[in-house]
């Protein structure tokens, strides 16, 4: 019950209303039909820490995915380094074309795996995104109903909110 007071204070805060550019707005409990709800996403984020959150989990993730980076560009070094063992017979022009040939599959491997890394943190970044707008959409539906809003746009896009 605290969550949803909570939600329901802060979407409050956040809705503003806009009307038709040949209406005035009104003053009194009564709203015209078809009025507009505009609410700022950014602003209610902050006020709930929401924001902060989000920065702080792409954050972690970014971290973890360049650990992970950093592990298996010493992997491949390790690999290349033992390999380098197995070739002391070879001739030595052969053995650097074989080390180099080693050396590109491995920056080409590294180059995949950062490239999937990226686009792992931006899909984190819009999935988190997803459930903050998931989570204040029904309470940004209440509110505006109980305004007499009928249609939500967002501040900070210019898409339909609800």
């Amino acid at each position: 019950m605290r969550v949803t007071g909570r939600w329901l204070a802060i979407a409050w805060l956040g809705l503003g209303l806009a009307t038709g550019c040949n209406q005035a707005a009104s003053t009194s409990d009564q709203h015209a039909a078809g009025a507009v709800a505009v609410i700022d996403l950014d602003a209610i984020a902050s006020r709930l820490g929401s924001d902060k959150q989000i920065v702080d989990s792409i954050a972690q993730r970014q971290t973890s995915l360049s650990q992970q980076l950093v592990d298996l560009a010493k992997s491949y070094t390790q690999q290349i380094e033992e390999k380098k063992k197995t070739l002391t017979e070879a001739p030595p022009e052969q053995a650097d074309v074989t080390v180099a040939s080693w050396q590109k599959q491995a920056n080409a491997n590294l180059n995949k795996v950062k490239q999937q890394a990226e686009a792992d943190l931006k899909k984190h970044q819009a999935t988190l995104v997803a459930q903050f707008r998931e989570q204040i959409k029904p309470v940004a539906r209440r509110v505006a109903q109980k305004r007499g809003l009928s249609v939500i746009v967002t501040k900070n896009d210019n898409v339909l909110y609800d």
